[in-house]
């Protein structure tokens, strides 16, 4: 019955002129690498720039010259990847991936990834989840400020992934974590790597909620931070895209780092 509804429903969708989203579908063909390789000037190019603009990164015009600022941007569309490309070419992954990105930003769409579970959980701090030692004292106030910081998280659960964004009208992955921790008076530089170097590194086994968890390239430079949330769950804006979210901690080269929140 089922399976004889979800038919009818996509019959009636196509017969009324609403088609159901594929983005496999909607993803233009792979013009060749030989297409887009710095120094070439071709609509392919334009196209790229022009998803690379909608989707925040800094390219003046969609003039269709792979240059400098268009390699930037690739590279750095790369680098939220999790990947290490120089952005002097773009492949067929790295197009597939910005055009997958570009179509879940115009069309809204709620999307998912192999090996990502999205959390619908509160969060819910006890001193005794976050307790230093012996320090008990220190533990309720920070259990009270790590709530806070939870509970500002989750007003802004959805929001758009935006290239350098500090604000609701969205978030990358170090503006989301300032964001988050204003209201309790912790602050850091403004990119995941300061954040790396302005906090202490914790192991696995000394995480506790409210500190951060880094991801890291192959090459072990950091390309992403977020908030741990606890049970092996982290509170981040994702990627170009995705929507922030609470998730498991899918990467599987990661660090951790102290924060203090006895200031």
């Amino acid at each position: 019955m089922r399976k004889l509804l979800i038919s009818t429903l996509a019959t009636l969708l196509i017969a009324t002129g609403y088609a159901t989203p594929s983005f496999a579908d909607s993803i233009p063909d792979y013009p060749g690498v030989e297409k887009l390789t710095r120094g070439v000037e071709n609509s392919a190019v334009k196209k790229v720039q022009q998803a690379l603009i909608t989707l925040g990164y800094p390219i003046p015009v969609a003039n269709g010259k792979y240059g400098p600022a268009t390699t930037a941007a690739i590279a750095e569309f790369y680098e939220v990847q999790g990947d290490t490309d120089d952005g002097m070419t773009l492949g067929p992954a790295g197009w597939n991936a910005l055009f997958e990105a570009l179509n879940r930003e115009e069309s809204n769409t709620p999307a998912t990834e192999e090996g990502v579970v999205e959390d619908n959980s509160a969060d819910q701090v006890k001193p005794e989840d976050v307790v230093v030692g012996e320090d008990l004292t220190a533990a309720t106030e920070r259990a009270a400020k790590v709530s806070k910081v939870f509970a500002r998280a989750a007003s802004v659960k959805g929001t758009r992934y935006r290239r350098g964004g500090v604000t609701t009208k969205g978030f990358d992955c170090s503006g989301f974590v300032l964001y988050a921790m204003k209201p309790v008076g912790i602050t850091f530089g403004r990119t995941s790597r300061d954040m790396r170097r302005e906090t202490p590194k914790i192991t696995k086994e000394e995480v506790l909620p409210g500190d951060l968890v880094f991801f890291h390239n192959k090459k072990g430079t950091v390309y992403h931070v977020a908030i741990y949330a606890g049970d092996g769950k982290i509170w981040h804006a994702r990627r170009p895209g995705l929507r922030l979210a609470k998730t498991n901690i899918y990467a599987k080269r990661v660090s951790y780092g102290r924060v203090d929140y006895s200031s």
